[in-house]
């Protein structure tokens, strides 16, 4: 496997792996308010399972990826993406409140929410786990960063 198709795999599998996750917590949190707990079980046990084939198959890549300049450049890639992400996200959660009541929230808008928060926490915990050396290439790429204008 080549390196870039390897990083692009990488990549892949982080968002697989990340909407996995969400789509487990948004099935939880909107079966949470249900009465349907033989259909709400299914639903969380068949995102679970997603969840863990995510992991299995990133853990997989991760014997084949072993030079630690890929591994920096995966880290501060999926960074950048989540960085995107998140300062998209005034545009993805509108006017919505976080006050509102989950009952009353529609599905997409809950999804986002979750998403949102998500995306927070790996970005913060990606940003924690960084070197010095991948901290200083994240920040000149985010410095390089093409800018978009409102």
């Amino acid at each position: 496997m080549t390196m870039h198709r390897q990083l692009d795999c990488a990549l892949q599998g982080l968002q697989q792996l990340a909407y996995a996750r969400i789509a487990r917590e948004f099935a939880r949190a909107w079966h949470a308010r249900a009465e349907e707990s033989e259909e709400a079980e299914a639903v969380i046990g068949e995102a679970h399972r997603r969840v863990l084939h995510c992991e299995q198959a990133l853990a997989e890549l991760r014997f084949v990826i072993e030079d630690p300049r890929q591994i920096a450049e995966i880290k501060v890639a999926r960074a950048l993406y989540l960085r995107m992400l998140l300062e998209s996200a005034p545009t993805r959660l509108q006017s919505w409140s976080d006050c509102e009541s989950l009952d009353q929230m529609p599905k997409s808008h809950l999804f986002e929410w979750i998403s949102y928060d998500f995306e927070q926490l790996e970005l913060a915990e990606l940003e924690g786990s960084m070197t010095e050396e991948e901290a200083a290439w994240y920040t000149q790429a985010i410095d390089t960063e093409p800018r978009v204008r409102d």
